[in-house]
């Protein structure tokens, strides 16, 4: 997104480097925009499929990622980035995720949450490091219920020329996901990972009751959860859990769905508006390695070409304004949602962040009823 605010530049910077026999060469995209500390770009992916449904299926949950909009304005040389788009990002991208997760075929059911959950087997959380039509990359970051890092690091994806226009259910950077999933998957083999559904179930009973819980699993000096004791055989306490907790799947899965609405609407505009940035960020590139290598004096494009390229231009602005308008609508056109437990219904209202911080309160709430007070 950072050409957008230097295409100007650009033009004004080609006059003086014609006019200055001795003016410096222009910066490289590297020292502009930090990709030279990226990793590689993953390159073509090929999803690893489970030839079995696995033996313990993990639940999986996903947290809204972070948009990276404070470590963006804090990097000296970077332009700034359109916020309303970014923060609709933060949930796409987990939805692109969850789509490549759910094609392996390696996991149970995966989810994703406004904001971190202690019910999950398996939780990722990730960064927008950054994002245009051209470059993706991401933070990935999975811990599962004991404590356990499967996963901390940096992707990187370029966008290739083909990968425009966007297909339906596809997208430029899937290979990302896709890398992101076969990863997962094998952090997964190369661990025992059947306890963890009982840890996960056992570290949510202890938020709900930590009085009656606590002593169910421990946790070391490093910070890592163990199982000490299993509860007995159809402990009621522990069933109000499991009910509890499924209750708050409910309004995930509503929330899921809300947000998979606003995404089929965000999509289109979306991936058009990265496909001129891409274009632009190649004539970008391809201005900046020329004016590297060309005699100062070297004769200058045609005025055809730069009426072309002002073109592509002015359309990525047009769009970037249609972009932003729906990417608000993340934030603006959320609905009530209503929830039907034991025949009592619940309204919930605001975003879906604080409508999630709602629910969690009123199944407390709830389970400290059904249980006689315990707190």
């Amino acid at each position: 997104m950072r050409l957008f605010y230097r295409f100007a530049a650009l033009g004004v910077a080609a006059l003086l480097v014609a006019a200055c026999a001795g003016a410096p060469k222009p910066p490289t995209p590297e020292q502009v925009d930090g990709s030279a500390a990226w990793p590689p770009a993953v390159g073509a992916v090929t999803l690893a499929r489970a030839a079995a449904p696995p033996a313990t299926a993990l639940d999986v949950i996903i947290e809204v990622f972070d948009t990276g909009l404070a470590e963006a304005a804090a990097r000296p040389g970077d332009e700034p980035v359109f916020a309303a788009v970014r923060k609709a990002e933060a949930f796409y991208m987990p939805l692109r995720l969850r789509a490549a997760l759910v094609e392996s075929g390696h996991w149970g059911v995966v989810r994703v949450a406004p904001r971190p959950s202690e019910t999950a087997a398996l939780a990722i959380s990730g960064e927008i490091v950054h994002s245009d039509g051209a470059d993706l990359v991401l933070a990935v970051r999975a811990v599962d219920a004991r404590g356990d890092v499967w996963l901390d690091r940096e992707y990187h994806d370029r966008a290739a020329a083909a990968d425009y226009p966007v297909e339906r259910g596809a997208d430029p950077f899937g290979d990302l996901y896709r890398q992101v999933a076969n990863d997962l998957a094998a952090a997964q083999r190369a661990r025992a990972v059947s306890v963890l559904p009982t840890v996960a179930l056992l570290r949510y009973a202890r938020v709900l009751a930590p009085g009656v819980f606590a002593d169910y699993l421990v946790t070391g000096e490093d910070g890592r959860r163990e199982l000490r004791r299993m509860p007995a055989a159809g402990d009621p306490m522990l069933g109000r859990v499991q009910r509890l907790r499924n209750q708050e799947y409910l309004f995930i899965d509503a929330a899921d769905e809300q947000y998979g609405d606003l995404v089929d609407r965000f999509a289109p505009t979306y991936h058009l508006w990265r496909q001129y940035a891409h274009e632009l960020a190649l004539y970008e590139t391809d201005y900046l390695a020329r004016a590297g290598e060309r005699e100062i004096n070297a004769r200058r494009g045609t005025y055809a070409a730069m009426q072309q390229t002002y073109g592509r231009f002015r359309r990525v602005k047009i769009h970037e304004q249609d972009l932003e308008e729906l990417a608000e609508g993340f934030d603006n056109e959320v609905t009530e949602t209503v929830i039907d437990v034991d025949d009592r219904v619940y309204r919930l209202s605001g975003s879906l962040t604080a409508q999630y911080d709602e629910w969690r309160e009123i199944l407390q709430r709830i389970f400290a009823l059904e249980s006689g007070g315990v707190p």
